[in-house]
Parts: C-alpha cells; sequence; structure tokens
C-alpha cells in the first residue's frame, strides 16, 4: 500500500470513527443523562392543572431515558393559550421543554379563541393523563330523568360566566339538538350552581366534569339525588356505561360532525405536548416514557390515593390524529360549531 492509500484509509477510519462517536453521543439516553427538562403548566399553582403536572414531573424521570431532572413551571394565561403560544414560538425544541395544559389547547385557534397564534396541528402531543367527561344533569324532583325527556321538558339549570362549559354546552345543545335547557347565567363556579340546585332555585346543570361530581359531591350518586342525563364527552366513561353521549343523540351527519368539533377536547383532557419539530428519537421516548407511566402499577395506585383520576389516558400518537381530523372538518361544520357555542 502505498503512503497515499494508507493516508486514504486512515483518513476514512478517522471520519468513520467520528460518524459512530457522534451517533453514539446522540441517542436518547446520552442526550437527557445530566439534563433539566422543564415542564410548564398552563394554570396557576395548586389547581387541577397544576396537580397532574407536578405528579407527572415527579414520575416522568423514571420512565424517560437518560433519567434527566424534571422541573414544573407554571405559565397560567387564558386557559392555556399563553403557554401553547410560547411552547410554539418561544422554548426549544430538542425536547428539553414539555407542558401539560387542557385539551381545549388542540381547538382554540381553530375556534379562533382570542390570542391564539400556533397551529395545533404542529405541536409535538405526547399524551393525555385522562379524559376529561363532563356532564348534564338533573336534581331528582326534576320532571326531567334522562336524555329523552330533556327533549321534550324544559329543565332550568344553573350556570357561570359566559366562557364557563355550565354556559356554552347547554347554550350549543339547545342550538344543535333541540334540547330544552333554560339557562340561567350569573353563579359563579361550579359550588355556586350546585348549591342553587339543592336549595331548589334551579332544577340542574347543563355541564359539570363527573370527576367533580365525584370528587365533591359523591352523595349525589350515593343517595340518587341526581339523574345524569347525557355526557358531554365523545366516549362512554366507565362507571356510566348507560348514559348516552352528546355524539350518539345526533340525528344527522352533521350534527354529529359538529358535536365531535365541539366536544373533542374532552378526550384529551390533561394533554402533554411539546414545541414543534422535536427530534423524532426524543419524541418517541416521550411518548413512550408517558405511556410506561400510564400503565404502572405503582403510579396509578399512588394517583388513587391522591384522586387523580387517569380514566381513559390517550396516547400521543392518537392525539395527533385527532387534531389533524379535526383541522379537516367541512368549513360550514366548523362556522356552524362556533356559531353553537357563541354566547353574545
Amino acid at each position: 500500500m502505498t503512503k497515499a492509500s494508507a493516508l486514504r484509509a486512515a483518513l476514512i477510519l478517522g471520519v468513520a470513527f467520528a460518524w459512530t462517536t457522534q451517533a453514539r453521543a446522540e441517542t436518547v439516553a446520552d442526550f437527557y443523562k445530566g439534563k433539566d427538562v422543564r415542564m410548564l403548566i398552563s394554570h396557576p399553582p395548586g389547581g387541577g392543572y397544576d396537580v397532574y403536572a407536578r405528579f407527572f414531573a415527579r414520575h416522568l424521570s423514571k420512565f424517560l431515558p437518560g433519567n434527566p431532572n424534571v422541573v414544573p413551571q407554571n405559565m397560567p394565561g387564558a386557559a392555556g393559550v399563553v403557554m401553547a403560544n410560547s411552547m410554539a414560538t418561544q422554548q426549544p425544541s430538542d425536547g428539553t421543554v414539555i407542558g401539560l395544559g387542557p385539551g381545549s389547547i388542540g381547538t382554540a385557534d381553530l375556534f379562533g379563541a382570542s390570542g391564539a397564534r400556533y397551529d395545533a396541528r404542529k405541536l409535538s402531543w405526547i399524551g393525555s393523563m385522562n379524559a376529561d367527561v363532563g356532564v348534564s344533569l338533573a336534581w331528582h324532583t326534576a320532571p326531567v330523568k334522562n336524555a329523552d325527556d330533556l327533549m321534550k321538558t324544559e329543565l332550568i339549570v344553573g350556570g357561570g360566566g359566559a366562557t364557563d362549559q355550565s354556559v356554552l354546552y347547554p347554550t350549543a345543545l339547545n342550538r344543535i339538538l333541540g334540547t330544552k335547557f333554560k339557562l340561567i347565567p350569573g353563579y359563579g363556579g361550579s359550588a355556586a350552581t350546585s348549591l342553587a340546585m339543592e336549595r331548589g332555585e334551579t332544577f340542574g346543570i347543563g355541564g359539570m366534569n363527573f370527576s367533580s361530581v365525584l370528587a365533591n359531591k359523591p352523595d349525589w350518586l350515593r343517595d340518587k339525588k341526581i339523574n345524569i342525563l347525557v355526557q358531554l364527552a365523545l366516549e362512554r366513561h366507565p362507571d356510566l356505561p348507560n348514559v348516552p353521549t352528546v355524539v350518539e343523540l345526533a340525528k344527522t351527519d352533521e350534527q354529529r360532525d359538529v358535536l365531535q368539533l365541539i366536544f373533542a377536547q374532552s378526550s384529551m383532557g390533561r394533554a402533554i405536548f411539546g414545541p414543534p419539530g422535536i427530534p423524532d428519537d426524543r419524541l418517541k421516548a416521550l411518548r413512550g416514557a408517558f405511556d410506561a407511566m400510564m400503565a404502572d402499577k405503582d403510579v396509578q395506585a399512588e394517583a388513587d390515593k391522591l384522586k387523580i383520576e387517569l380514566n381513559q389516558p390517550m396516547p400521543g400518537e392518537k392525539m395527533a390524529q385527532l387534531v389533524n381530523r379535526l383541522y379537516n372538518v367541512k368549513p360550514d361544520v366548523l362556522k356552524k360549531a362556533r356559531e353553537a357555542i357563541k354566547t353574545n
């Protein structure tokens, strides 16, 4: 071998060694080892989203290759829109920043929410920890006992502010399905609407999270003080197998499409996502860590102890598919959905 050939061979070997070393350094475990991963939280400390996010952050390191340190950081504002804007335009896309917020982040810009400056299809969806199943319910003394009755008999319900589900959802159902909710808004939060119903000022609530009923009003179910009329979700809650969802009440394909668009966010109750463009191997690892955590018996046991509901978790791939499907709805369906939830 000539000196030139030997030099070329040495150079080729050197380049190959460098490529091999570089590839080895870029493995997910090596990337995350010793790093901090920031977990942004869409709401202030102490609330439900904060509780879920800190629970997830506390366990993530165990399941993510490289076992990075996970640091929660609250970034509240506009029901998650502030955090989503930051995620889409300001945060690094290398997999060191993720966030948790409401499923409405997936549809806020689609519905034209004020201030939303991101495309939800481009976000890196990692997983949702549960499905936020809302319900419409009636006090046991009300003549309305089920969904069929709600189509024929007026039900007086209390509601909160203009953007609260207790106002938006019964308004939408009246316009789309022809339900007979008679809404009295201005009661404030769920505590006030619940008290109004218990006192007899109203006879029901048009939209309330079923998890809130389980946690705060277990006597309503135990003592049969309420009748749950319809589930404000795309899929039935495991504890409510005989109560129909709004989608099941649709009489036409158009109604079904509009309802699916409005209530799709319910299946992404505690949505975890990252900025656009996270490298494929790291996104796959983040999604894998989420799936493993949701299936872990110790995690489930701690969640049960803390009354953190992990019902119907949704994998990141399924979330991405859902968001893309929602963005592909017909323009007239989107227009009707926006009109249905409009309260002013």
